[in-house]
């Protein structure tokens, strides 16, 4: 993976944000693969697709591309908020690609966020735009990285230095079975797995999750009934393999 980036392909450009979305589209179209096959190319989509800009020609599994000289922090300002959800909620979410360069266009990190973990949860919708703008009315969406685990995110550059295809794809592909859980669900299960990583432990009691209730009734402040939904969930993880219950309310993560 060549980790430069050829300035020269946008040199008839002249904004800033242009040059931008040309240079790394440009990149990432030299250099991307597929997280979920085996195919070593992907195939750019035409202008204004939405929500996608590149496709895996072999399996389908769709990437859209965010490109910054700073990553954001707690959100991602997104597009349309109706066309992201229903993109979710008919199972065809983007995996987000996340690129991150240095003043020179030399890539310092470049990361995906699973399509998986990418759920109306995470989803947050903006104010739509006051009646003297050009597209008044127009409701636009932030994507909560703050409220997406570590297991949703997968390193493939990481300060400078290039992680192996076959360890990225192996985390990628560790958490397809998500994608049999619908999307309003999944947003628990998620959620519930990021709240266990955050013990930082690889035994917990289900009394821990008990004591990080809160961070439940933030993600769902409407739900009356946390802690049977956390039970559930433990359950749900359990049965994809992602934990291990060890009895007398004891569990284990499954590295």
């Amino acid at each position: 993976m060549e980790l430069v980036c050829d300035l020269s392909v946008a040199s008839n450009y002249k904004s800033g944000a242009q040059i931008a979305r040309v240079v790394s589209e440009a990149w990432l179209a030299r250099n991307g693969y597929c997280l979920a096959c085996d195919e070593e190319s992907l195939t750019r989509c035409l202008p204004n697709t939405r929500c996608t800009d590149f496709l895996c020609p072999t399996c389908g599994q769709n990437y859209e591309l965010k490109a910054f000289a700073k990553r954001p922090g707690g959100s991602l300002v997104d597009g349309a908020y109706s066309t992201l959800i229903n993109r979710i909620m008919v199972g065809s979410a983007p995996t987000l690609f996340l690129l991150q360069r240095s003043p020179s266009w030399t890539v310092e990190s470049f990361s995906a966020i699973h399509s998986v973990f990418l759920t109306p949860a995470v989803i947050e919708k903006r104010k739509p735009l006051g009646p003297g703008a050009e597209r008044a009315g127009w409701v636009g969406c932030n994507i909560r990285l703050d409220r997406i685990g570590p297991d949703g995110e997968i390193k493939l550059v990481e300060s400078g230095k290039e992680r192996h295809k076959d360890e990225v794809r192996l985390q990628f592909r560790r958490f397809m079975s998500l994608s049999t859980i619908s999307p309003t669900e999944r947003g628990w299960t998620t959620l519930t797995l990021s709240v266990v990583r955050s013990l930082s432990k690889t035994r917990f009691r289900l009394s821990d999750l008990y004591e990080r209730e809160g961070v439940f009734a933030t993600c769902y402040p409407n739900n009356r009934n946390i802690r049977p939904k956390i039970r559930q969930q433990l359950q749900v993880l359990r049965d994809l393999g992602l934990i291990l219950f060890e009895g007398n309310g004891e569990y284990r993560t499954n590295p």
